[in-house]
């Protein structure tokens, strides 16, 4: 029995281990595993300091799907579906798990209202009201499986076809197919229309796996007829055990992208200075004349010009969701500190915020300068120091904060000064350096650069302190009158298109003391810059 029973269970054996040994070699991909494997992370990594935006998902395919997707073809272009590219564990949102898991970014967010067919400049006004800085737009460009050619169990697969049984030839994988997963990254900032870089997500070297007859369904003759049998379903199988290990590919090059190209460009003065954001808040105020507050007449219109300057601005201008402006009525102090913290997402290290201000200036309880406000509740004008509001709206550290004041502090009497006669005659014995003094000393110890343009320099003068006039001829007040001539470029003296912060000292104040000096009046404006803001671009030139 034992000899007759040898020869079956010998066959058994070996059929068992050729079933076994042919099996294919499609593995399950591992990211975590292969991120360690292969040091993508550097041991000293921490997120860049962007936030970041990413678009849904668009196809524009490289290989026509018309052209490929049909039967006895080498390659077949899985055509993804809005679910495959957007759905709820599509690529799109494969990408941003692996940026968050990672922690390349110090935020990784989703655009809320975007749609694969937003415009670029939707994307971004979109972003920008996210508080992001840069925003980055994948497009598939390759989606395909397709063969390759036989390989070297070819011969042994015939063998076994002729000489063990056709069934188990199934499984031995002697045909290469390649899997090919391209996704295109455009990175936009959400301040300019520029594009600043871009990468193709793609493998090092072409993914080719071996497969056998049953990863890619049966037929009895496949094996003389592969892949020219093959219909859509069969490449659909191929797809489902390829496409993933290609997935996981392009995580690893998104990866190696941040970690490398990326990171060393947002080192760059260019890079920072494409994604730098410029962010206003714009108030107008005109005095009412019930006392001590006097009567004004252009504080209002000369702000709106001003905000209509830095929207339309040609160099460095502001975006419309990055600029708040509150005029007259609306320019409650509740409203003020509900636009700051509006502001203050937008304003963070790499930025540059304009606080903009025309009307009547005052001090507060302790000597600071301060902006009449709108009347509130109460039916009184509402006052805010100068102070308090910046710290308000640059609570995240922007690179610079300029200040535009179109008012006048010390000065009684003046049309844009409130000053009452108790406050005037403490400020009698105060020493003669400017009060906006303390305020920049306060943002250089923060690290802050500052860039002050005003009308007046708030230095305490006895009889004579500086005014800030009002000029009926001009409909403006007389600094915003000039300002605004300097920043639509006339006061561009080198004909580079930029107005440097120099440039407007030099066009505004000769221009304001001049005609100031014809009033009989002695105002030459006040211009404070930090050091490392000497050559600062303002807005400029118009749209």
């Amino acid at each position: 029995m034992a000899s007759k029973l040898g020869p079956a269970l010998t066959t058994t054996i070996l059929a068992s281990l050729l079933a076994l040994s042919a099996c294919s070699n499609v593995e399950t991909p591992d990211l975590k595993a292969d991120v360690e494997r292969e040091k993508i992370i550097p041991a000293n990594w921490r997120p860049l300091p962007l936030r970041v935006g990413l678009a849904p998902m668009r196809s524009a395919l490289e290989l026509d799907e018309r052209r490929y997707n049909v039967e006895k073809t080498k390659r077949w272009v899985l055509a993804p579906d809005e679910a495959r590219l957007n759905g709820p564990t599509g690529l799109n949102a494969q990408l941003v798990a692996v940026l968050r898991d990672y922690r390349m970014f110090d935020h990784v967010a989703v655009i809320e209202g975007a749609t694969p067919a937003t415009s670029r400049e939707d994307l971004q006004a979109l972003a920008l009201r996210q508080g992001l800085d840069v925003v980055i737009v994948p497009t598939v460009r390759r989606h395909d499986v397709g063969y390759v050619d036989s390989n070297g169990a070819y011969g042994w697969n015939m063998f076994v076809w002729w000489m063990v049984s056709p069934i188990f030839s199934w499984f031995i994988a002697d045909e290469d197919f390649d899997a090919n997963l391209h996704i295109d990254l455009r990175l936009f900032p959400t301040s300019s229309d520029i594009e600043i870089t871009g990468t193709r997500l793609a493998p090092p070297q072409a993914i080719v796996r071996s497969l056998d007859d049953f990863d890619h369904g049966f037929n009895l003759f496949s094996i003389f007829s592969t892949p020219g049998y093959m219909d859509e379903d069969n490449w659909q199988k191929v797809g489902s055990l390829l496409l993933p290990i290609a997935e996981n590919e392009a995580k690893k090059a998104l990866l190696r992208f941040v970690t490398t190209d990326l990171a060393r460009r947002t080192a760059e003065n260019d890079f920072l200075a494409a994604v730098r954001r410029r962010v206003a808040l714009v108030i107008g105020v005109d005095g009412t004349g019930v006392p001590p507050v006097p009567l004004t007449r252009f504080a209002s219109a000369d702000a709106e010009a001003i905000a209509a300057q830095l929207l339309e601005a040609e160099v460095d201008r502001v975006p419309e969701v990055a600029l708040r402006s509150l005029l007259g009525p609306r320019a409650t102090r509740r409203a003020v500190e509900g636009a700051c913290a509006d502001l203050a997402t937008f304003a963070r290290g790499n930025d540059d915020l304009f606080v903009c201000f025309c009307g009547v200036g005052t001090l507060d309880d302790r000597m600071r300068p301060a902006l009449v406000l709108a009347q509130g509740a109460g039916g009184r004008a509402e006052t805010i120091a100068l102070d308090d509001l910046v710290d308000l709206i640059a609570v995240n550290k922007p690179r610079t904060v300029t200040l535009v004041l179109d008012c006048s502090f010390t000065a009684p009497g003046d049309r844009r000064c409130a000053l009452t006669s108790a406050q005037a005659e403490k400020l009698a014995g105060a020493g003669q350096t400017s009060l906006l003094a303390p305020l920049q000393r306060r943002l250089a110890e923060s690290g802050i650069g500052c860039v002050i343009l005003a009308a007046s320099d708030a230095v305490p003068r006895n009889p004579h302190p500086m005014r800030a006039l009002e000029i009926d001829d001009l409909g403006h007040g007389l600094f915003t009158a000039f300002a605004l001539e300097a920043l639509a470029g006339k006061a561009d003296a080198n004909g580079d298109r930029q107005v440097t912060v120099a440039e407007f000292r030099k066009y505004v104040g000769n221009n304001v003391a001049r005609i100031a000096g014809l009033e009989g009046e002695a105002q030459a404006g006040y211009f404070y810059t930090s050091a490392d803001r000497a050559e600062y671009s303002l807005p400029a030139w118009r749209r």
